[in-house]
């Protein structure tokens, strides 16, 4: 951590041993407005573009100090943030883009159309961990305040994804950073969003943000946003006593609770399944095994079970109802079905044996090795039971999630069960379907579904897009590269004067959470 940065920390051990004691009593609320959000989970990192931690969490902290050349609007719809204006050529691989003349850095200094030209010189050496810009073939600054993007194929998501997720860095501040994840001077923290970081307690994961005078997106609801970590029962407690407005992860056990402590609880639509993902290379390479398994389960048992009112059917199409994109019509169902579960198996060379009813393969046993991290581990004992009563042995072994990371095909584990997100502009089907991280599908088939997606990435046509979607939901639920088991919920909690929202296909790329920047500003 850089040198110039301790002393804050050390300012801020006191400011937040009394925050969590009573986050008001900071100061005169006459005299400042503060908005102070709870959560229960551990440090997020620096609100950074490279300090983040990776998650939807840590973005939204970099949200609040980095603007992105668009925003969305209070339906999630694009809006002017950096940039006041856009346009995409018919050929789908032009953009240009003007930018706000009023726009500045924290410091004061101009944006210009070489900060975003520098951006994205930038980031293709030093990749964003969730944008990718390996589609863009030049970016030229035609004059300070308007830009040009050319992009290598047309990409019918590249504004909705790029343009909306990736955060605009000061120039003069990164340029000559070699490593930008070492890059922890309080200057890296100089961004052009209404909040700055003021004060962060890194063993506690403690947030002070302090409003921009003058932002030009805007007036601030909020003098201070406070974020203080905190179990729900207690945030609960003092959210009563008008110490905490806004509660970001109220468990569903915990809504009637909230309620009668005279709290506003709302849900998150669907979008974030918890999913079963494949070892495509092992067992399950086989597409009659992976639909046996989809027969097999009794996802709504799953959910009675191990989340009670706190999550919904998923989706086996992979997008879910929440998208613009969804088309229920052409996704294929799996009931619960022990009988054509069992003929498929049967199919791909299984054996059932008559007397115990347990399975083989060329006369040894099949036992499924089923890993995950502890925050699924009582939906992961779930789905033992259901498949040990099939007769399907499961040995389950629970990971930290740093370990799961960094699990690869074929290294002792045919299951996967993990989150992932479906938000976001279907341009992310890529990555998180083909992609190769630890909770992506990591599938190859013959290629089709691939190809689909491809498509529908350069479809530029809203309808044929429409067409090439319905096309590929159909074959992802035929094939099953992951079977998607339940949405679960995510719910806040707040006050009367506080109003968070949820997106219908969440913030920017497609993270569920409500305490984004946008609730942040006046309306």
């Amino acid at each position: 951590m850089g040198h110039r940065l301790r002393p804050i920390l050390r300012a801020f051990g006191l400011c937040l041993v009394m925050a969590t004691q009573t986050p008001l009593a900071m100061a005169n609320p006459a005299e400042t407005k503060r908005l102070v959000i709870s959560n229960s989970n551990t440090d997020w990192g620096l609100a950074t573009p490279y300090l983040q931690a990776r998650g939807g969490l840590g973005y939204m902290l970099t949200h609040f100090v980095f603007d992105n050349l668009l925003g969305q609007d209070k339906s999630g719809a694009l809006a002017p943030e950096l940039a006041s204006s856009w346009q995409v050529s018919e050929d789908g691989l032009h953009v240009e883009l003007t930018l706000d003349p009023q726009a500045r850095w924290h410091d004061g200094t101009d944006i210009t159309s070489a900060d975003v030209a520098f951006t994205f010189e930038y980031m293709a050496q030093h990749p964003h961990p969730f944008v990718s810009l390996a589609n863009v073939s030049a970016i030229e600054a035609l004059s300070p305040d308007d830009l040009r993007i050319t992009l290598i194929a047309p990409d019918a998501g590249f504004v909705s994804s790029v343009l909306v997720g990736l955060p605009i860095l000061p120039q003069h501040i990164y340029r000559g950073q070699d490593n930008p994840r070492s890059f922890s001077d309080p200057r890296a923290m100089i961004g052009s969003g209404p909040y700055r970081l003021s004060s962060h307690e890194h063993a506690k994961g403690r947030y002070v943000f302090s409003a921009v005078e003058n932002y030009y997106g805007g007036a601030q609801k909020y003098d201070e946003v406070l974020i203080a970590k905190l179990q729900p029962e207690a945030a609960i407690e003092a959210a009563a006593k008008g110490q905490v407005n806004v509660i970001s992860d109220l468990p569903t056990r915990l809504v009637d609770y909230a309620k009668q402590h005279d709290l506003q609880v709302d849900m998150s639509p669907a979008g974030h399944p918890i999913k079963l993902r494949f070892d495509h290379a092992g067992l399950f390479s086989s597409v009659q095994r992976r639909q046996a398994l989809a027969f097999i389960l009794d996802r709504q048992a799953l959910i009675d079970i191990a989340y009670r009112r706190g999550a919904t059917l998923a989706s086996l199409g992979y997008l879910q109802d929440n998208s613009a994109w969804f088309n229920a019509e052409t996704v294929l169902q799996y009931n619960h079905d022990p009988d054509k579960a069992a003929a498929l198996l049967m199919r791909s060379g299984w054996s059932r044996d008559e007397a115990s009813g347990r399975w083989a393969e060329n006369g040894s046993p099949v036992t499924l090795r089923l890993i995950t991290s502890g925050r699924e581990e009582a939906l992961a004992q779930v789905i033992k039971d259901q498949l040990d009563a099939f007769g399907l042995d499961v040995s389950i072994r629970v990971l930290e999630r740093g370990a799961l990371r960094k699990m690869k095909p074929g290294e002792d584990y045919d299951l996967i069960l993990a989150g992932g997100s479906t938000l976001g502009d279907p341009v992310t089907i890529l990555e998180r379907v083909f992609g190769t991280r630890w909770n992506n599908e990591q599938y190859q088939g013959d290629g089709t579904l691939r190809q689909l997606a491809e498509a529908q990435a350069r479809a530029l046509d809203p309808d044929r897009r429409a067409a090439l979607l319905a096309k590929f939901q159909h074959l992802y639920s035929r094939e099953l590269p992951a079977i998607m088991l339940l949405n679960v919920s995510r719910t806040i909690a707040h006050d009367a004067d506080s109003k968070p929202w949820f997106f219908d296909d969440g913030l920017t790329l497609g993270i569920p959470v409500a305490t984004h920047k946008y609730m942040l500003l006046e309306e």
